[in-house]
């Protein structure tokens, strides 16, 4: 069955995650994705190699392949006065047009959320950047490492008598692509009872901040500000990560009730030091985590981690093991799912991509192609979707305006 977006069409610009992660969404579900980019200055997700002088360049990068299959390259130098007309036509193309660059580039290629929507009015026009296209600090360009620290991630994660730590990864170029494919979806809903486009505007700063709403309500309400405390957590208790047997395996393991805990101290069979009266309440372990995660430790490293984690949730007890990337590409509820889809890069082999974590059941959706190379479709976009003879796109080329 071909996806749900099959007859989409989507012109993408910019760099990063921020963008590719949102249409890949739609790549999955048959839309057609074309990326616009530049051989001058490329995509710098092509620039992350696994090795800096790796001799395969720009197309060394798994991290651009993993965000890209499915997709189409068209490589355009938007400097140029006839790159930028080519790029107002593939828009005039295109249903959706997405863009994640800093406020003002788009208008200083001519190519403006204001000029693309009188050009198509029913033209869905997406910005996506760190603090959106207002406000006194809409200029400032950056990544998820500032946008995690400014909406707040940082100070609550780590431990509370260190230093903020903030979450693995760049959190809000990989939270605010979410909200971007929902409200493209919700974008095209919106044009098919109206007939027209509009302009979406998404602050990546503001998406990352309502993904915290519940500490934020709870500091407006009370005036408490929730930091970091590790693995700890206010309702649960023990509530960590515990050593199993082995190298480096862990296990993790929640108690936010008294029958959970009952069966706990079952499993661990009933050792005497679980029966004191300071364990007995929640507010009693709360009080005295560490010397419960003492003792528990002492258990947990007694037991593989695969074996303790069936045991555990066998009898009712939170807990799952705390699975590196190798064991995820094993992992039997993935497999299951067929989470990992192999495709076949032109340049890096094989490689695993991860499939959304969606399935619709008449358009279960999937991936034809591994990720482009630079400009591997140029060819096609402007002779197949814009008509331009074979001769003008190799002047174009010739001319630096293409490549």
């Amino acid at each position: 069955m071909p996806g749900i977006y099959a007859d989409l069409r989507i012109l993408e610009l910019g760099a990063g995650a921020a963008g590719p992660v949102a249409t890949r969404y739609f790549a999955e579900q048959g839309a057609t994705v074309v990326r616009l980019e530049s051989a001058k200055r490329p995509d710098f997700l092509r620039l992350l190699r696994i090795a800096p002088d790796d001799p395969r360049g720009l197309e060394g990068s798994p991290m651009f392949a993993l965000l890209n299959p499915g997709k189409r390259s068209v490589a355009l130098n938007l400097q140029e006065p006839e790159a930028q007309a080519l790029a107002l036509e593939l828009a005039r193309w295109a249903d959706v047009v997405l863009e994640n660059f800093s406020p003002g580039v788009m208008e200083r290629f001519g190519l403006g959320a204001g000029r693309l929507l009188a050009a198509k009015p029913e033209l869905i026009v997406v910005s996506s950047c760190l603090f959106g296209q207002t406000g006194p600090q809409r200029g400032y360009p950056g990544f998820g490492g500032q946008g995690s620290a400014i909406a707040g991630f940082n100070a609550t994660t780590g431990w509370p008598d260190r230093e903020a730590i903030g979450p693995w990864g760049t959190i809000t170029d990989s939270l605010s692509p979410r909200y971007v494919a929902v409200l493209i979806a919700a974008a095209l809903l919106a044009r098919g009872r109206t007939g027209r486009g509009q302009h979406v505007d998404l602050s990546q700063i503001e998406a990352g901040v309502y993904s915290l709403s519940e500490m934020v309500v709870r500091c407006s309400a009370s005036g408490d500000v929730v930091l970091r405390r590790g693995n700890r957590d206010e309702r649960a208790a023990p509530h960590g990560i515990y050593p199993c047997l082995g190298e480096d395996c862990w296990i993790a393991i929640s108690v936010f009730d008294d029958a959970q805990w009952e069966a706990l101290v079952a499993a661990m069979g009933d050792p005497d030091w679980a029966a004191e009266a300071r364990f007995v309440t929640g507010d009693g372990r709360r009080a005295h985590h560490g010397e419960i995660d003492a003792k528990l430790a002492d258990w947990t490293r007694e037991f593989g981690a695969w074996h303790l984690m069936a045991g555990l949730q066998q009898a009712g007890v939170p807990a799952g093991v705390v699975q590196n990337v190798h064991e995820l590409l094993r992992d039997p509820q993935l497999a299951h799912r067929h989470h990992f889809v192999t495709l076949q890069h032109p340049v890096l082999g094989s490689l695993s991509h991860e499939r959304s974590g969606f399935r619709l059941a008449e358009h279960p959706g999937g991936f034809e192609r591994a990720a482009p190379r630079l400009g591997e479709h140029t060819d096609q976009v402007l002779g197949g979707i814009l008509g331009l003879a074979p001769e003008t796109i190799r002047d174009l080329v010739a001319r630096g305006v293409a490549a």
